[in-house]
């Protein structure tokens, strides 16, 4: 699982039991997709379905730009 401190709070990329990567925030499934690497792009494009972080002003902010600079974490 993968997690990035947002200013809005903490995001999660995890593997679901259906072999598919998630896109979690809030307890709410955002995105589901094959590829993790897809998911922390949309993240990093601002294109998550999620509108509190879509909409969030990233100006200044380190905003990961691909999942290797996620932290990686225990599930």
């Amino acid at each position: 699982m993968w997690l990035f401190r947002s200013p809005i709070g903490k995001i999660y990329i995890k593997k679901l039991s259906t072999h598919k990567f998630g896109l979690l925030f809030d307890d709410t499934l955002w995105d589901v997709c094959n590829d993790p690497h897809i998911l922390a792009d949309n993240v990093y494009m601002q294109c998550t379905g999620c509108t509190e972080w879509d909409t969030c002003n990233t100006l200044g902010l380190d905003v990961p730009t691909d999942l290797s600079q996620w932290e990686l974490t225990q599930s």
